[in-house]
């Protein structure tokens, strides 16, 4: 019921307060007029406070008879009552540039009667396979074909990063066909994808296609990232072109390095949007000998322990190993100084759509 907080300053269950009912409003209605002292007007929870009324009393303080109402609590102004203003202040911020919109957010701007607002597309992302040995084909297996898996865990990390993939399909390592497919692939996406076909070497008919397609062509080939370090990176019409290793480790390592920041920068997004957990590392991770002064990406499982603490168990192997991403549910980024990290250290995991769930 809505009430006059000075009404029923003196009501208890012992002396209830009686007013009048002037009026049952439904959900959605206003009241018409002016609710006066000696008054009550019921109203469903979430409905508009009737104009003079101050406060609601819950239906469990009252006892009706007819059309009056016995008030048995006193209240304080403004009890169950949430005023103009109280979640959404007139001129305040409801959502930064770069949010990503979930339910609650959509929620909110229908709330404040906001219909439209501006938004990034989500980014468009040609993946190209490379290499005479690969096939789409599962029927192609058994003449010596190496079925293309690279492309499904790219096309998620993808999709689940914010933008939308196209796979065009395993190319042959022939310059012309490869050309031609990213000569396509820069019509209609922001980023291209290669798998493949990148060894730091003459006979790299990946870099032979990019850079034949324009300047700047390929801007770096060979990185210092441990699993991952014949990939390449360039530009061809203004948009990015990655080109991933093929080894599976290898190719999800450049992702992060590289197509995730840039996927995140096309959509808008801020520098670092994933999640970081802190945990404790229950294995020694050592970096391998020959390449301890590279970045290095180390994948673990991280798991809750029966006393509440989040465990990572690093999770190692060959790098054309899949069962190794098949197990891992977040990485470590390792600098190039830490060759080493004990058990029992704490270490902070990345979380990343698509790899950790």
């Amino acid at each position: 019921f809505a009430v006059l907080a000075n009404d029923i300053k003196h009501a208890s269950d012992s002396g209830p307060i009686t007013l009048k009912i002037v009026r049952n409003v439904g959900l959605g209605k206003v009241l018409s007029g002016v609710l006066h002292s000696g008054q009550a007007c019921r109203i469903s929870t979430g409905g508009y406070l009737p104009q003079g009324a101050d406060t609601v009393v819950p239906v469990e303080y009252t006892h009706k008879s007819k059309d009056k109402v016995g008030i048995l609590a006193s209240l304080p102004k403004g009890s169950f009552v949430s005023p103009l203003g109280k979640d959404v202040r007139r001129d305040s911020l409801l959502l930064n540039r770069g949010n990503i919109l979930r339910g609650q957010d959509v929620a909110l701007l229908a709330m404040v009667r906001i219909t439209r607002v501006p938004v990034f597309r989500k980014p468009r992302v040609a993946i190209i396979p490379t290499g005479d040995e690969l096939t789409d084909n599962l029927n192609e297996i058994k003449s010596g074909k190496i079925l293309n898996t690279n492309s499904h865990i790219i096309s998620r990390l993808v999709q689940e990063g914010g933008g939308v993939s196209l796979d065009l399909g395993v190319t042959p390592d022939n310059v012309n066909k490869v050309r031609k497919k990213i000569r396509f692939a820069l019509e209609k996406n922001d980023m291209i994808l290669t798998t493949a076909g990148s060894s730091v070497g003459e006979y790299d008919v990946v870099e032979q296609s990019i850079n034949s397609l324009g300047r700047p062509g390929v801007l770096a080939h060979g990185v210092k990232l441990d699993r991952g370090r014949v990939a390449g990176v360039g530009a061809l019409k203004g948009k990015p072109v990655i080109i991933l290793p093929g080894p599976i480790q290898g190719a999800v390592n450049a992702f992060i390095a590289f197509a995730q920041p840039l996927l995140q920068y096309l959509s808008g997004l801020p520098e670092f949007n994933g999640l970081r957990i802190a945990g404790i590392l229950t294995e020694k991770w050592e970096a391998r000998k020959k390449f301890k002064n590279f970045t290095k990406i180390a994948y673990v499982n991280a798991w809750l322990s029966k006393e509440g603490n989040v465990k990572a168990t690093p999770i190692t192997g060959e790098t054309a190993m899949m069962t190794v991403l098949s197990k891992a549910n977040g990485y470590l980024l390792l600098p190039e100084k830490t060759t080493t990290i004990e058990a029992g250290e704490k270490v902070y995991i990345n979380v990343l759509p698509g790899l950790s769930y």
